[in-house]
């Protein structure tokens, strides 16, 4: 395996079990933590925030289960269409997914503070090249 296949896969390791460690703290998993983040930015319907996720829409109702027994989502039928389900977040769901973020961003502030400060310029824009990459590529990437 060349180098750059181990570095990329180490990393996502080691930053999945940091994100589980260290940003979740066993409050929520690391799927939850993500959707509480991703309803920061309003209402999503439950099929497409399964499809944002790349999960069954039985996987997220059951992540959604969970964040709505601790109050932190409601559900409610879209008006237009009683077939769609609307999740957002409550009050104290956004109280939970700004303090997720705070955590998220201290961690990331910290993993870069760790690059010489004459490099991190250019990690940084390395990290947005395969971030935009990564989305260009992928339904091609899929294979389950």
């Amino acid at each position: 395996m060349s180098s750059v296949v181990e570095d990329v896969i180490a990393f996502c390791r080691l930053f999945s079990s940091f994100e589980r460690e260290e940003i979740c703290c066993g409050t929520v998993s690391p799927a939850q933590c993500v959707l509480l983040q991703t309803l920061m930015d309003g209402e999503w319907d439950l099929s497409g925030l399964a499809a944002q996720a790349r999960v069954t829409k039985g996987a997220m109702t059951r992540l959604v289960d969970g964040l709505e027994a601790r109050a932190w989502v409601t559900r409610e039928r879209a008006e237009d269409d009683g077939r769609r389900v609307l999740v957002s977040l409550t009050g104290e769901g956004r109280k939970e997914a700004k303090r997720l973020r705070r955590l998220t961003e201290d961690s990331i502030t910290t993993l870069l503070d760790r690059i010489p400060p004459a490099d991190r310029a250019q990690a940084i824009r390395i990290i947005h090249l395969l971030r935009e990459a990564a989305e260009q590529t992928r339904s091609q990437l899929d294979c389950c």
